[in-house]
């Protein structure tokens, strides 16, 4: 794993982020291929950069509120020796000792959940559609092949950079898919290699959107609902395999379910399991099912007719 890029200077900088490099090329990627998809669709492409801009800021926002959602066990704990489960991480930066802080963990430079950022730019964009009375429907569906895009490359973000969102050990060897990690949180025992999984997935539906549907002339929405139900298939499988603490435990948890030190995670990945849907797995279905709600009310699995 390479975390940064090493640059030589004499401020002690430690060089440039890989993950941050990936994100920004996903961007850019996207920045090329929305205003080409709206002038192909005759759509306005003025409009492309203020989407880009609020899907930068949906996807910074969400992403770290759902992350905070995902480690409110680790934040608001009953520490013995402290008072104050709920005021203690409100008052002090970095939390109770040995536990991530609420306001160092929200404004810190990792910790970020991809759902989140989906949400919450989707509520960005939606409100700016609103306001200009652009036509929702038609602009989505020019979205998607963009998005699937950024979202692939940001997945070889999480893999370049070792952040974290791996699967757990396995006595599996298959090329790609299974690697010894060595990241952000170091074990060296092989782990389910999901971020170049669901990575290659992602390329696997941009591919799908941009070489073939969006010239199927499909109702509009159409390509927005094969989107939620693709991706959202894609990632509550890949979640099977990821490390995650379950929402509600279907069965009785590993021992360890939060990430330890470095010292502490061989064991925690040799010993960790899938136990429970977690919460990515319950937005992936919720995803999947307004998919297909729209796909059924409005009839999507047809096409326009072709004018004359």
């Amino acid at each position: 794993m390479l975390d940064r890029i090493p640059i030589p200077n004499p401020f002690g900088w430690e060089g440039l982020s890989t993950f941050s490099l990936l994100m920004m090329l996903a961007f850019l990627v996207g920045s090329y291929l929305l205003p080409k998809e709206l002038e192909r669709k005759k759509l306005d492409p003025s409009h492309s950069d203020w989407l880009i801009f609020l899907g930068i800021l949906g996807t910074l926002v969400g992403a770290k509120i759902f992350f905070i959602f995902e480690i409110w066990d680790q934040v608001f704990i009953d520490v013995p020796g402290y008072d104050g489960k709920y005021s203690y991480p409100l008052t002090h930066w970095n939390g109770f000792p040995g536990h991530p802080g609420l306001w160092s963990s929200l404004f810190s430079g990792g910790g970020l959940v991809f759902f989140g950022g989906l949400l919450f730019g989707w509520l960005f964009i939606t409100l700016y559609f609103r306001h200009h009375k652009l036509d929702v429907g038609a602009y989505y569906d020019a979205v998607i092949p963009a998005l699937s895009m950024g979202y692939a490359i940001g997945r070889l973000g999480c893999f370049v950079s070792g952040d974290g969102c791996y699967g757990f050990a396995t006595d599996v060897r298959i090329p790609f898919f299974v690697f010894d990690f060595h990241g952000a949180h170091p074990s060296g025992v092989p782990v389910w290699n999901t971020p170049v999984m669901e990575s290659i997935m992602a390329f696997g539906y941009f591919a799908y959107f941009q070489f073939w549907a969006r010239y199927q002339n499909f109702r509009k929405w159409s390509i927005g609902a094969q989107f939620l139900i693709i991706h959202g298939f894609a990632r509550l499988i890949i979640e099977f395999l990821r490390v995650n603490k379950a929402v509600i435990p279907f069965i009785e948890p590993p021992t360890l379910v939060n990430i330890p030190d470095a010292n502490g995670n061989p064991t925690f990945l040799t010993g960790y399991y899938w136990h429970g849907f977690s919460q990515s797995q319950y937005i992936s279905i919720a995803l999947i099912l307004f998919g297909v709600y729209l796909m059924i009310t409005k009839k999507l699995w047809l096409k326009e007719e072709t004018k004359v």
